[in-house]
């Protein structure tokens, strides 16, 4: 999973663009009820996106394949992504949709809600991606919501074929909807990956099986190569050595829940990509899940390391957990820019 000491880390990232309009409420109502919020707030959202900007405050060259709507909130999204440090040059525009737009219903624990739709992430048109962005990052980063249509579906296979042919890997975040509307093919999909991420309840709905061990030795048995899988305030689990451990998880005051889950995944991946063990990649992961849910929004609001930093500096562990915390921020410290 590793990559070469002199060659850099780039990824290729194929996922959902989305604006994420958020609202905190003091409490879920009642059918039929209001749920007014003080105020709203737009920010940068999508599966693809998140992940993207996760990646690149991580020091990893990131270029970002989506697909946005012809409208006012597809130039905001453009333009905010166009400030940071990805290649957004193969991001396309679509007249066929809007920009995928979600309203995030945010209750004081944290835990958020979605509506909405995705939009112009639907129509990505695979001929509109230039040759040289299926062939120059190191490795790729793929979302099972990119299976739910045809046209995102075939580049997304278009991408699987093109890295392995070349000898490189790639990941593969599930996702909520795709494990309810196509679990078979998510199924189907899962030897041909590298890296699988998969929530404990995507897992419960792809397997049937609500124990989150027994469903990680499913996706074992099916041909899984690699899983991490999220566990929320309880972590994660993954397999070290044929051994299931459960990684343990950092407390913080969990204020919004968006994007804790791609803050994860791309801690998880730049670790992998740069040869760090499984633990120590899993542990940096789990801290970079919590520093997410303190924070409202994703985006460019997941690009904060600093954040995630904090919490390995402070919070001590106990037993191996400990040296493995200390071998993360060694790590850390001889990145540059950190």
């Amino acid at each position: 999973m590793g990559r070469k000491k002199d060659s850099p880390a780039s990824l290729l990232v194929f996922g959902d663009l989305n604006v994420d309009v958020i609202g905190r409420v003091d409490a879920w109502p009642v059918p039929g009820g209001e749920g007014l919020c003080r105020r709203l707030e737009l920010h940068c959202g999508g599966v693809g996106a998140n992940c993207a900007l996760a990646m690149a405050s991580w020091g990893i060259k990131v270029r970002l394949l989506g697909c946005l709507g012809p409208d006012r909130f597809g130039d905001v999204l453009l333009d905010t992504l166009r400030k940071t440090s990805l290649d957004v040059g193969s991001v396309q525009r679509s007249s066929r949709s809007l920009t995928g737009l979600l309203y995030i219903n945010v209750t004081p624990d944290g835990q958020r809600t979605f509506f909405g739709s995705r939009g112009a992430n639907q129509f990505m048109d695979p001929r509109q991606v230039p040759a040289r962005s299926l062939i120059s990052s190191t490795a790729a980063h793929l979302v099972g919501y990119s299976f739910l249509n045809p046209g995102p579906e075939k580049l997304a296979r278009q991408i699987l074929r093109e890295f392995h042919s070349g000898g490189k890997w790639v990941s593969f975040d599930v996702g909520m909807e795709p494990s309810k509307r196509i679990p078979k093919k998510i199924l189907r999909l899962i030897p041909q990956v590298d890296l699988l991420f998969v929530s404990s309840d995507e897992a419960a709905m792809l397997t049937g099986e609500s124990n989150a061990r027994k469903s990680f030795l499913q996706f074992q048995r099916a041909g899984a190569k690699e899983i991490a899988m999220k566990l929320g305030k309880r972590g994660c689990l993954i397999s070290d050595g044929g051994i299931l451990r459960e990684i343990p998880s950092f407390a913080v005051r969990a204020v919004d829940s968006t994007g804790a889950g791609d803050a994860f995944t791309a801690a998880f991946l730049q670790a992998r990509m740069r040869g760090w063990t499984t633990l120590e990649a899993a542990l940096a992961a789990n801290a970079a899940g919590a520093a997410a849910t303190s924070r409202v929004g994703a985006g460019v609001t997941l690009a904060d390391v600093a954040g995630t930093l904090k919490l390995l500096r402070l919070q001590r562990l106990k037993g191996t957990w400990e040296k493995i915390r200390l071998q993360i921020l060694s790590r850390v410290q001889t990145m540059r820019g950190f």
